[in-house]
């Protein structure tokens, strides 16, 4: 099958979103499939770019786009300047929730509308897909598929979070205008994939006239952490933090004073620093993370909060999928119910209330037991998440022959 994966974020560059994107395409590689990738080249200079990305992307014909976003460079200083010191987090973050108060979809929208896609190389394709975030991507996808695409190519759409229930996303006025942008966006693709069955049907409550074309397949993750003995840390955590959505400061606050060693490598918008057993780093690189992830015992996940607007967004952390695919013990903190109640069904995980109390009650009585080895999760694994995206594709074609 030729296959044309579009994504509107660079993708050498190290992200949540990425790995889910370069973990899909290696599993079209590994049951034979052929995938040419169009891909936007960034500017911004605060982005982390990941060679590990390499071996998978560089099997495939990968077509650049360029374009200038103002956004972008002032992300890029904000994040890079260290004439702001502790304060440039703080400011990004302000100017981030300003910017979303006007714009309903996301930066790149203007540019997806008008970045130049004259002259591109394409083949004729079975398949296109375009996989969020950024939402834009989707009017960029519908763009190509105009201009190149005479024929009935078949438009899989790729949503790492939904638009309207995302927890960033929330216009202070007209807060259906995200809705409204959101339902366009998917009016005319064949197929939406979600990553989990909470947002699945949540969705389907929100955009009932379009939920016949919805569907959910996990997360898949080709970079499997390494079995190791070899134990350095007892808890770890690996990733983002947010006090307005992964708050962090709790487990903190317990591993700061904890007896055992801890590790936290991310960035965020509080300051957080190494304590006594625990060592604090900044946000590394897929190679250098898994490393430390083999030599950890218990692997943490942070869950999103509840939206601004207080309601579940069924929101689920790639990385829990990721931590699914390894043997290790797995602690999900903050999970709301609905999100618990789907995770419950895969027996895998520990789940824990947000707070202090808990978290520190919950590690204790883990480490008190002899460490237990799991048995990965299948559903992660990208050759099985890739079936299942073709099987997709198999299934728009017996739709639209019965239709």
């Amino acid at each position: 099958m030729k296959i044309l994966f579009i994504t509107f974020s660079d993708i050498g560059v190290c992200s949540s979103s990425n790995i889910r994107n370069v973990s899909l395409i290696k599993g079209f590689l590994d049951q034979g499939d052929e995938v040419d990738i169009i891909t936007y080249k960034s500017s911004n200079k605060a982005l982390l770019l990941d060679n590990s990305f390499s071996l998978i992307i560089d099997q495939c014909n990968v077509i650049p786009l360029r374009g200038y976003v103002t956004s972008e460079a002032i992300s890029s200083y904000l994040l890079t300047s260290n004439k702001l010191g502790k304060w440039k987090d703080k400011l990004y973050s302000h100017l981030r929730n300003v910017y979303y108060s006007f714009e309903t979809i996301d930066n790149l929208r203007k540019l997806a509308c008008s970045i130049d896609i004259e002259g591109l190389k394409l083949r004729k394709y079975d398949l296109m897909i375009s996989s969020s975030n950024p939402y834009s991507v989707h009017i960029l996808a519908e763009r190509i598929k105009k201009k190149y695409f005479g024929y009935p190519i078949k438009w899989i759409q790729y949503w790492g979070d939904p638009l309207f229930l995302d927890t960033l996303t929330h216009h202070p006025i007209l807060p259906f205008r995200i809705k409204k942008a959101e339902e366009k966006l998917m009016k005319n693709c064949d197929k939406v994939v979600y990553t989990n069955e909470v947002v699945l049907n949540m969705q389907k409550k929100v955009f009932p006239k379009i939920a016949h074309k919805m569907t959910y397949i996990e997360t898949p993750y080709a970079f499997a952490i390494p079995k190791k003995d070899e134990r350095i840390y007892q808890v770890g955590y690996f990733g983002g933090y947010s006090t307005s959505v992964r708050d962090i400061l709790p487990l903190y606050s317990v591993l700061k004073r904890s007896n055992y060693q801890s590790i936290i490598i991310g960035n965020g918008d509080v300051k957080i620093e190494s304590q006594n057993n625990l060592n604090v780093m900044a946000r590394a690189s897929v190679d250098i993370v898994s490393d430390i992830e083999s030599k950890t015992r218990i692997l943490v996940c942070i869950c999103n909060k509840l939206s601004k607007r207080g309601n579940e967004t069924g929101q689920i952390p790639g990385k829990i999928y990721h931590y699914g695919s390894s043997t290790h013990e797995i602690l999900v903190i903050g999970a709301t119910p609905m999100v618990k109640q789907f995770l419950s069904s895969y027996n895998r995980f520990v789940f824990v209330d947000n707070n202090e109390d808990d978290i520190e009650r919950t590690i204790q009585n883990m480490l008190n037991k002899p460490e237990c080895r799991h048995e990965s999760l299948t559903e992660t694994l990208p050759n099985y998440v890739a079936k299942k995206f073709t099987e997709g594709y198999v299934e728009i074609n017996k739709e639209l022959m019965d239709g």
